[in-house]
């Protein structure tokens, strides 16, 4: 199985370019392009984004670095206009195209949470179909992500496709292999099931992407695996067992906030070599 990392919380201390040569150094094998906690200006989905994409990709050969898999803005809200009118729509139309050229193959782009009074299903229904030319046009997947909303009320976490059979069907209501799933095992623990539990439950073919974290069922940490309580054994041999070809894709964003800069490449290497433990001891 082959061992890739977010890029965000590297990109942000370091800039793209550099950040991507300390990954390699660091024994990965690829990188999630992380298109999110940008600026609307920004050159990754700003003005100039084709430009900056292509700078991107030339790094990642020179590195020898695969990039499959990316992670589209989430600043699209419910009431917004789905077309590029609306800006927040038009910048994940511009992750899609930017994807393309890295080589992804599916971008996680993240469902939107309606009123109360509207069916989430639906909504989302016709949000993802309409991303669905632009799919065709970029030959780009998308990875719809089980997601959490904290009920501030309750003192607790709710989630949106909280369920393995809730992902799946939605997944099978879009209708078209333009659309696959991405766990995130850190949401899934939060909403009320052992990351085990739902990947065992996912359906054959559908189940294409990772977010590889640990938590403490209290937040999303977003940290190393063997950090905080998550069955990581558990994990690795629920992904052998339903046959999962994808990659070991690690979203520790949280891990790296307070390491010094000095430290990185270490911490990097460290990160690296857990993932090679986790995929060594599965097996896969």
């Amino acid at each position: 199985m082959k061992l890739a990392i977010e890029t965000y919380a590297l990109r942000a201390k370091f800039g793209d370019e550099q950040a991507l040569r300390l990954i390699k150094s660091a024994g990965f094998d690829g990188v999630d392009y992380s298109f999110y906690y940008t600026s609307e200006d920004s050159p990754i989905v700003g003005e100039g984004y084709l430009e900056h994409a292509r700078k991107v990709r030339g790094w990642l050969d020179e590195c020898g670095l695969t990039c499959r898999q990316a992670h589209a803005p989430f600043r699209f809200v419910y009431g917004e206009a789905m077309d590029e009118s609306e800006p927040h729509y038009r910048e994940i139309v511009r992750a899609m195209e930017a994807a393309s050229v890295l080589g992804v193959e599916q971008i996680i782009v993240h469902s939107v949470r309606p009123p109360k009074e509207e069916d989430t299903v639906a909504y989302n229904l016709q949000y993802f179909k309409s991303f669905e030319p632009y799919c065709a046009r970029f030959g780009v997947r998308i990875a719809v992500e089980n997601l959490f909303m904290r009920d501030k009320k309750r003192g607790c976490f709710r989630g949106r496709f909280a369920t393995p059979a809730s992902l799946c069907d939605f997944v099978r209501l879009l209708g078209s292999p333009h659309f696959v799933a991405c766990i995130d095992v850190g949401h899934a623990a939060l909403t009320g099931m052992e990351p085990e539990d739902f990947i065992d439950g996912m359906e054959p073919g559908v189940l294409k992407a990772l977010h590889i974290q640990d938590t403490d069922y209290r937040d999303d940490r977003h940290v190393l695996p063997y950090m905080a309580d998550l069955n990581w054994d558990g994990i690795m041999s629920a992904l052998r067992r339903i046959g999962y070809d994808g990659e070991l894709t690690f979203e520790v964003f949280h891990f790296f906030e307070r390491v010094p800069e000095g430290l990185v490449p270490e911490a990097l290497r460290y990160a690296a070599a857990v993932g090679r433990y986790l995929t060594d001891r599965a097996g896969i």
